[in-house]
């Protein structure tokens, strides 16, 4: 399939949109094959997607703080039923005067659907992400220096890294042999208890 400008435009305004390279392609109707060979061969394609894919992420980044940030509205379910908004400041039209709490009735929704509770949920996991991300001090450490004196490489003379090699070298062979001899006698399994 050949690549127009038309079919460019609306795959990267799907992959803007979505941030999701098969929902892009289904959009314009190709494969992930397509897309990728088109990426590989056409360089305005490539840069395209690269920035149509950087505005989805955006997207996802922003839903993201969000739903950390503000919260989700999930409905409230008391034994597996949802749970109705009782509307305990309703008038009795016959007697002019509030509803006893039993009796009072449930609040509706403009197309007349009963309005269901709702709970109010953050995402603390979406939060601690957002903050690794935006924030080196929220970052995991997982970096190792080694240093030598005084802050400057690691030095080892001729001597310490003949030692090193060698036992390296020591090392490698047990390993080897261990191996060896489980692969002439497979049923000796004492090595590994």
């Amino acid at each position: 399939m050949k690549l127009t400008p038309e079919k460019l435009t609306a795959f990267c305004a799907a992959l803007a949109e979505t941030a999701q390279v098969s929902k892009a392609c289904a959009a314009v109707g190709i494969s992930r094959v397509t897309a990728y060979q088109w990426r590989r061969d056409h360089l305005d394609f490539a840069l395209a997607w690269d920035e149509a894919k950087a505005l989805g992420v955006s997207a996802l980044e922003d839903e993201a703080i969000r739903r950390a940030h503000d919260g989700v509205d999930e409905p409230l379910v008391h034994q597996g039923q949802f749970t109705p908004v009782i509307d305990y400041d309703a008038i009795d039209p016959l007697t002019g005067e509030k509803y006893i709490p039993q009796l009072a009735p449930v609040q509706r929704n403009p197309d007349g659907s009963p309005k269901m509770a709702t709970v109010k949920k953050y995402s603390d996991t979406l939060l601690i992400f957002t903050l690794k991300a935006h924030d080196p001090k929220y970052r995991d450490k997982q970096n190792i220096e080694l240093t030598g004196k005084d802050g400057g490489a690691v030095q080892f003379n001729d001597t310490e890294k003949a030692a090193r090699i060698a036992a390296l070298v020591a090392l490698a062979q047990k390993r080897s042999d261990a191996a060896d001899a489980v692969l002439n006698d497979p049923d000796d399994l004492s090595d590994l208890v």
